[in-house]
């Protein structure tokens, strides 16, 4: 397993303070000098770490977009995502979430906790996009954006807390409606 694939498990099942390096070597199955050759701190392997999620993410989207010919289809495939990995998200929470705010409790100006803020911008700013297309005016859509990119992490933070996969499936179902809603609300009035 590479270093950065093995931290990014620790990273979501343990998080930033319980993981060190060294339980990243022993999960890479390496030497600990190993991961010193490559990140000499633990924040260097953070940041590889968050670079390969927002590289996971760019990835998924194009996929979508090359998938689904409609924003409105694409959008109910980001809405509907997290129950792909519900098993885990009920275990440890959303990977993204929860590093980006573990992270953010190191200070606002930390520069991981400013990395951590990147990878819910790739959310935000795929969400407005595929809004936009859809018909939804530019003052609108980020709104938007970033209220559909808070309920889905809303929803995978109840789900995780009460430790239930049921939750997370009923409250994904009322995003995509409120979604739905919000689009033919929004686009009729550029119309």
């Amino acid at each position: 397993m590479g270093l950065v694939l093995a931290a990014k498990r620790l990273l979501h099942e343990q998080g930033f303070r319980r993981t060190s390096l060294a339980d990243v070597a022993s999960a890479a199955g390496v030497p600990l000098g190993n991961v010193y050759y490559y990140f000499r701190t633990k924040d260097a392997l953070a940041e590889a770490v968050i670079a390969a999620h927002e590289s996971a993410l760019r990835e998924h989207f194009s996929s979508w977009e090359a998938s689904y010919p409609d924003a409105r289809q694409r959008l109910r495939r980001l809405v509907r995502s997290p129950l792909d990995a519900s098993e885990g998200l009920v275990r440890f929470g959303c990977p993204h979430g929860s590093l980006c705010q573990k992270l953010e409790k190191l200070g606002p100006d930390a520069p991981l906790a400013k990395a951590a803020a990147r990878l819910l911008a790739v959310y935000i700013d795929w969400a407005r996009a595929q809004l936009r297309a859809a018909g939804v005016p530019p003052h609108r859509a980020r709104t938007l954006a970033a209220s559909t990119v808070a309920a889905i992490q809303g929803a995978m933070l109840v789900a995780h807390t009460l430790r239930s996969e049921s939750p997370l499936a009923e409250q994904l179902d009322h995003v995509e409606r409120w979604l739905d809603s919000s689009i033919s609300t929004h686009s009729r009035r550029v119309h």
